[in-house]
């Protein structure tokens, strides 16, 4: 059985992805992660480790140590405040998916998710049936 690691697992989305994917794979096999804590249910179902997606050696570590091998990763700094601190929002946002893409380039992720942003999405986005190409 592969290792999973949910990055961002204390926020809306990773706290409900942790716990969906801990009940199909076994709460042993998936790892919550995030520089905040986590909500109880997920803190008490499984392992949680506090880690910072921009130390990349200890990130590096953490996974290869547990025999990590897909990557969940939420981690990103939200709009609102990205907006007003555009600099270090790129820095989190982007960095931190290179230091993931860095352990994926040297095979010791095989799967990696990092999802979009509900924020790309300007003023002349369709409200309802929005197209994902929008």
């Amino acid at each position: 059985m592969s290792k999973t690691l949910v990055i961002g697992a204390a926020g809306q989305i990773g706290s409900e992805l942790t716990l969906e994917l801990r009940n199909r794979y076994g709460n042993e096999n998936v790892f919550a992660a995030d520089v905040n804590d986590v909500n109880n249910e997920v803190a008490s179902s499984g392992p949680f480790v506090r880690i910072n997606v921009m130390h990349s050696d200890k990130l590096f570590n953490f996974i290869k140590s547990e025999k990590i091998s897909e990557v969940y990763h939420l981690a990103a700094m939200l709009s609102a405040k990205a907006e007003q601190k555009p600099k270090e929002a790129w820095e989190l946002n982007i960095q931190s998916l290179l230091n993931i893409l860095e352990l994926c380039r040297e095979g010791t992720i095989s799967k990696l998710f990092w999802p979009s942003s509900i924020a790309v999405f300007g003023p002349s986005t369709p409200k309802i049936n929005t197209p994902q190409i929008t």
